[in-house]
């Protein structure tokens, strides 16, 4: 391959390109170069057998790396490592600080070639957009730092936090250096510390503390301080969140364990779906194969055609390809065809979500689950039962005790019942009911009510040691029972469910990012199984089974060899490790592979991670879900998000208002210029319920006017360009015409040409677009051409 192709697919992040590059380049033998992406940050991974000097090698690749102009990258490690070592010797981060690129050229008179000479559309230099966070936990300092991505050139994002306690721990690294001022210490529910942190001059404010009645408290505040100021909020009160908005206007409010519940769901279901979402009545899903041979849909279709009414093409990997690419959508060329043992990713629509038509009453549900559960004893017959009753008795160590208890009181009570009854000679209904009164410690009762020559001494003597008997075993397994009622809040009325033997997923931990979880599994039919310390978490309505207690102690109980997944999402970053570790640990006793999916806080813990267990999914609930609260800072309303290409692509919609940057552009001019994917568009006249082609994944004709309303798939980069307005520009093509065989052809082959590039017009704009494609791009002819023998000519 040419240097000048090398050196183009190393702007658009190629990592075989980039790695031949700095081969090249740096000219030190017997050093291996590898490139991989992790989301939008560039490794760069250096083998040798003896230990690489950092400084100077650190400098040769900085200068080298600012030649390649390459795109969406925001940071950049190197890891150097020696032969036979897993770990890396050294590591370390170089600079981004890449150049705007070059204005491109009107007229070009070079022979025919590709150029991709990029275009921006820049904000003013005055530009700046302040921000105000409230909170500083996890979820706040991936705020901050997701805030700061969408800083551009000459625009400016400057973020003020406000924190309760003063502390030096970030899970975001150097993030004091992304403030504008070290955090203020202070309330931020305070008029005070709000007008110090500046409120009045912020374009939004995030409130995100761990805290519901904080945030509703300060949104309350911000609002009387600043009237036009956005607020996003964190809440997990859907109900109050509506209310609050018709309240305060410009708010959203978002629930962080919500958002990325579904990647984490999806990464441990172990199949082809990354993501789901749903927009009205309608369900799209978000899926990701290879392709088989002989599939009639993708087997030899070419990647741009690839755009049909019930689904659209994502993301397209080739199998020969050394490694993903960085970006998130149109990777494809436009003479690409699909072929088998390629990767792609497509958004489809499957179909209504089913009305519903009411709920049941809790009374009809406790019915209902009574016949259930009779239905369920039958069907399991006398060895069934007894199984169960087994292993509830072996559940915990009381139960047995207690059991041996009440069958000890039921041997008293028998015993006492035929004593009186053969000795006084009464009828039996008199002496089990006797013998009972003896057992609750009625004594006198029952003698008191006997003449005396009818009861002798020694009769006397055992009714008083059987009383005494059963006020110390009886009373005490009542005690037990009493005691087991109210610690386990009436667990008993929660259905026992068996674990599942195999092809299961294992949930440790039941907070409301795990509960969350369970519930999107069991809607996709998975089989479900779940450990919790805490037992408050359990639901007595949950349908799959639970064991409580100390996790690691029952982890063997849950079949973990055995299991499709894990997906560990406990508090505590130590224990995910550890279970995580002890799931692998156990597949691979029986040589399986078992799918690995740990939740995370901290950001460097994470990339620690990820070397340690590269097949495991490591995933940072706050990071993802921050992404979506940086989205919505800047006006966005975001309905969801999933993971491709190691990237959070957000489910984001825009209301078109008159002042928006979109009015007048077309759909294709949005998709491929900003780089995203629009599925949804609603013109101010239609509803969701029109037919799909007008509405859900429309033409790219579609031309957006005030009213519309348009869902998009973008990552935070395509939020960004759409903030800015930065266009990201289509490639210049060189066209030459050559001499005519038929001269008198001359004068017409200008349209004859136009008619065989199937270039139409598109009115009233006089805007010409031709069928020529490349790189996913459609090319518009924006001036009237000049045809003439031998002429050079160039449109945009």
């Amino acid at each position: 391959m040419s240097q000048t192709n090398l050196t183009e697919l190393a702007s658009r992040g190629d990592p075989g390109a980039i790695a031949q590059l700095l081969a090249r380049s740096l000219k030190i033998a017997d050093v291996g170069i590898k490139v991989d992406w992790h989301g939008e940050q560039l490794n760069i991974r250096l083998f040798a057998d003896q230990v690489l000097e950092s400084t100077s090698l650190l400098a040769s690749l900085q200068e080298q790396l600012q030649t390649f102009q390459i795109e969406a990258v925001t940071s950049v490690r190197v890891f150097a490592y020696q032969s036979k070592q897993p770990a890396p010797i050294w590591s370390d981060s170089i600079p981004v600080m890449f150049a705007p690129p070059a204005a491109p050229a009107t007229i070009l008179s070079t022979p025919a070639t590709v150029l991709s000479t990029p275009h921006t559309l820049l904000m003013p230099s005055d530009s700046v957009d302040r921000f105000l966070v409230c909170g500083l936990g996890s979820l706040g300092q991936y705020s901050v730092l997701n805030l700061k991505r969408f800083a551009m050139r000459a625009s400016e994002i400057r973020v003020t936090a406000i924190e309760q306690m003063p502390f030096d721990d970030w899970e975001v690294q150097d993030l004091p250096s992304l403030l504008e001022a070290p955090p203020i210490i202070g309330d931020c529910r305070n008029d005070d510390i709000l007008l110090q942190a500046g409120i009045q001059q912020c374009r939004a404010i995030l409130i995100v503390t761990s805290n519901d009645s904080v945030n509703v408290e300060a949104a309350i505040v911000a609002r009387r301080l600043n009237p036009q100021i956005r607020i996003v909020m964190r809440s997990s009160r859907h109900n109050l969140n509506q209310l609050l908005k018709h309240q305060l206007g410009d708010f959203i409010a978002l629930e962080p364990t919500e958002l990325p519940a579904p990647a984490f769901a999806l990464a441990g279901l172990q199949q082809e779906i990354l993501g789901f979402f749903n927009i009205g009545d309608f369900r799209f899903q978000v899926v990701e194969q290879t392709v088989q041979p002989k599939d009639y849909r993708f087997d030899g279709a070419p990647a741009i055609a690839l755009h049909k009414k019930n689904f659209r093409l994502l993301s397209y990997h080739a199998a020969a390809s050394p490694g993903p690419s960085n970006r998130a959508f149109y990777q494809w060329q436009a003479d690409t065809k699909v072929k088998p043992g390629d990767t792609i990713a497509f958004v489809e629509v499957v179909g209504r979500e089913p009305q519903k038509t009411g709920h049941l009453t809790r009374q009809a549900r406790n019915m209902q689950q009574f016949w259930d559960d009779i239905g369920d004893t039958l069907n399991r017959g006398w060895r069934g039962n007894w199984a169960e009753i087994g292993g509830w008795m072996q559940a915990q160590r009381t139960r047995p005790v207690i059991a041996i208890g009440l069958t000890f009181a039921l041997v008293l009570w028998l015993f006492g019942a035929i004593l009186l009854r053969s000795t006084l000679d009464i009828p039996w209904k008199t002496a089990l009911s006797a013998a009972f009164i003896l057992l609750i410690g009625g004594y006198g009762d029952v003698f008191e009510g006997l003449e005396p020559s009818d009861a002798p001494g020694w009769l006397k003597l055992i009714c008083a040691l059987i009383t005494l008997t059963s006020i110390a075993s009886v009373l005490g397994v009542l005690g037990l029972i009493a005691d087991n009622l109210i610690s386990s809040r009436f667990d008993f009325l929660r259905k026992r469910f068996p674990i599942p033997r195999e092809n299961h997923v294992v949930i440790v931990g039941l907070g409301r990012i795990g509960q969350q979880i369970a519930a999107i599994l069991q809607e996709f039919r998975q089989p479900v199984v779940a450990i919790t310390e805490q037992v408050e978490h359990v639901s007595t309505e949950s349908k799959f089974p639970i064991l409580t207690g100390d996790i690691i102690r029952e982890l063997p109980k849950l079949n973990l060899a055995t299991a499709k997944s894990v997906v560990v999402v406990t508090d505590d970053q130590m224990l995910n490790l550890e279970v995580a570790l002890m799931a692998r640990n156990a597949a691979q006793q029986i040589e399986r592979d078992i799918g690995l999916v740990i939740r995370t806080y901290d950001q460097r813990f994470r990339d620690n991670l990820n070397d340690l267990l590269p097949d495991a999914k490591a995933l940072a609930a706050y990071e993802l879900s921050a992404e979506a609260f940086a989205g919505a800072a800047f006006g966005e309303n975001i309905l969801g998000l999933f993971r491709l290409n190691n990237q959070t692509i957000l489910v984001t919609e825009y209301n078109i208002t008159a002042d928006d940057t979109l009015v007048g552009k077309s759909l294709f001019m949005i998709a491929y210029g900003y780089g995203v994917v629009p599925i949804v568009h609603h013109r101010a006249t239609q509803t969701i319920h029109d037919p799909l082609p007008e509405v859900l994944l429309p033409s790219d004709e579609h031309i957006l006017a005030v009213g519309d309303r348009l869902v998009v798939l973008a990552s935070i980069n395509g939020l960004r360009r759409i903030e800015h307005e930065e266009l990201v520009p289509p490639r210049r093509w060189r066209l030459e015409v050559g001499k005519p065989l038929n001269r008198g052809f001359l004068h017409d082959c200008g349209s004859d040409l136009a008619e065989s590039l199937a270039i139409t017009c598109m009115k009233p704009e006089r805007l010409w677009k031709i069928s020529l494609v490349r790189s996913s791009y459609r090319y518009t002819i924006t001036r009237p051409i000049a045809w003439s023998k031998n002429s050079v000519v160039s449109f945009p």
